[in-house]
């Protein structure tokens, strides 16, 4: 009766600190731990392989323990031994974890919580131009506009496009490769677009697709691709024809597909523009 009354005491002192915790947490500028956050928010639904789990037993300290969930999907519990949780939510197995003591005759009435402290199974990468690079837990729900922004934004240069690499949940079958537009700076009339995440993916954030233009023209140097890009389009890009400028006189160099070799082509201003083009405006004879 003793050890039943101070388990519930234990708890309802828990209960109190962890309410008082999450209250100054709400009331200040700092940001609720992670790992209280997907506890409280209930967004981690399933362990699975790698995750960290935090247990405990209430009233007994001994018991409190970190464990990492194996690569076959089970943890080590005290005197239970081997329990395989993989896919179960850590609700689930808070209550296997009491079963097993109370059916055992180590606790008459024991009280566990369980919360996943590293979620290490489910998780997306990120990739390329943006400003963390790295891995993110999926709690719960993560899309793609809500991966850049744990990631910090892209950064300057990025392009407007994001590739999704998606494994296959099927032997045999070739993984998915998803372009995604982020961004419309560039064409304000394309639709942003938005995917849930699945554990496993890989986004990459490459560098804007880019041509070259040299010689008289007002500001040469590199400049974003548009659709339907044209040397004249490309010539007003950077700052038009200077005095010296001969309209007649304009060449574009281009790697060949095929062979890697590089081309001259004699261009006018309708002719069109590819990625990584360099376009020349030679000056006048005269």
């Amino acid at each position: 009766m003793f050890l039943i009354q101070r388990v519930l005491l234990n708890g309802l002192l828990w209960w109190l600190a962890a309410a008082c915790g999450l209250a100054m947490a709400q009331g200040s500028s700092e940001p609720v731990p992670s790992r209280m956050a997907a506890v409280i928010g209930g967004a981690v639904t399933a362990v699975g392989p790698g995750d960290v789990l935090h247990i405990v037993v209430f009233g007994q300290s001994d018991l409190t323990s970190h464990v990492t969930v194996t690569a076959d999907g089970e943890i080590t519990v005290p005197f239970l031994g081997v329990l395989k949780v993989a896919n179960e939510s850590p609700s689930v197995v808070a209550r296997r974890i009491e079963q097993g003591l109370r059916e055992g005759g180590y606790l008459r009435n024991p009280q566990v919580s369980v919360e996943v402290a590293q979620v290490r199974s489910r998780v997306a990468s990120i990739i390329g131009e943006v400003q963390r690079p790295g891995r993110y837990a999926i709690e719960g729900r993560l899309t793609l506009l809500e991966l850049l922004a744990q990631a910090g934004g892209v950064r300057t240069g990025a392009g407007e496009e994001a590739v999704l690499i998606r494994r296959s949940t099927q032997e045999g079958q070739a993984e998915q490769r998803l372009e995604l537009t982020v961004g419309n700076r560039n064409e304000p009339a394309k639709v942003i677009q938005d995917i849930d995440l699945e554990p496993g993916d890989v986004v990459y954030v490459p560098l804007v697709s880019r041509f070259f233009i040299y010689g008289e023209v007002g500001q040469p140097g590199a400049y974003p691709m548009e659709k339907g890009m044209n040397v004249m389009r490309a010539v007003s890009l950077a700052g038009g024809l200077n005095a010296r400028a001969s309209q007649r006189r304009i060449s574009i160099k281009r790697e060949d597909a095929e062979t890697g070799e590089i081309r001259s082509i004699k261009a006018t201003l309708e002719d069109p523009v590819l990625v990584g083009d360099v376009v020349y405006v030679d000056e006048r004879w005269f």
